[in-house]
C-alpha cells in the first residue's frame, strides 16, 4: 500500500465518519421552530425564523460539501495539504485492499450508530407513551421518527455496504 492511498483511505473514513456524527444537526434546528413560532409577533416579520432556515440551510449545505470533498475529492485534498510528500519509504506493508477497508468502515459506521440510536428509540417510545399524549402534539414525537430513522439507517449500513462501496469506489474513478 503506497503513501497515497493510505491518506485516500483514512480521508475517506473521516469523510463518513464526520457526516454520521452529524446527523442530529437538522433535528436539532427543526426543533427550535415551534419555539420561535410561538414567540413571535407581527413585528419580528419572521426575521427569526428566516436566520433558523438560514441557518438550517448552510448547514446542509456545509456537511454535503465536507460529504463531497471528503469521500469523492480525496487526491484534491492530499495534493493540496501535501500529505504524500517528505516520506522515506514510498510504501507501507499493508496487504488490505481499499475496497476492504471502506466495508469494514462503514459497517462499523452503521453499527455505531445502530447501537447508538436504538436505545434513544426505545426511550423516546417510553416517554411519548408514559405520557399519552397525542402524537403531533407531543414535542418528542419528532425525535421519535428521528432515531428510528437513524436506527434504519445504521442497520441498512451494517447490512447494505457492499453497495455503498461500489457506489464510492465508482464516483471517485469517474473524477
Amino acid at each position: 500500500m503506497t503513501i497515497r492511498t493510505f491518506w485516500t483511505i483514512f480521508i475517506k473514513i473521516l469523510g463518513i465518519w464526520l457526516v454520521s456524527g452529524s446527523m442530529t444537526v437538522i433535528p436539532q434546528f427543526l426543533n427550535t421552530l415551534p419555539i420561535f413560532g410561538e414567540n413571535m409577533t407581527y413585528e419580528d416579520n419572521g426575521f427569526g425564523l428566516g436566520v433558523v432556515f438560514g441557518l438550517m440551510l448552510l448547514t446542509i449545505i456545509l456537511y454535503f460539501l465536507i460529504l463531497r470533498i471528503f469521500l469523492f475529492k480525496t487526491a484534491w485534498i492530499i495534493d493540496k495539504l501535501k500529505l504524500d510528500k517528505d516520506f522515506e519509504e514510498g510504501k507501507l506493508d499493508f496487504n488490505v485492499e481499499l475496497k476492504t477497508i471502506l466495508s469494514v468502515s462503514i459497517i462499523v459506521m452503521g453499527g455505531l450508530m445502530f447501537v447508538d440510536a436504538l436505545p434513544l428509540l426505545c426511550k423516546q417510545l417510553f416517554v411519548f407513551f408514559q405520557q399519552n399524549h397525542v402524537f403531533r402534539q407531543n414535542t418528542s414525537s419528532a425525535w421519535i421518527i428521528f432515531e428510528l430513522i437513524r436506527t434504519i439507517i445504521g442497520l441498512l449500513l451494517l447490512t447494505n455496504s457492499k453497495v455503498l462501496v461500489k457506489f464510492i469506489l465508482s464516483q471517485t474513478e469517474k473524477q
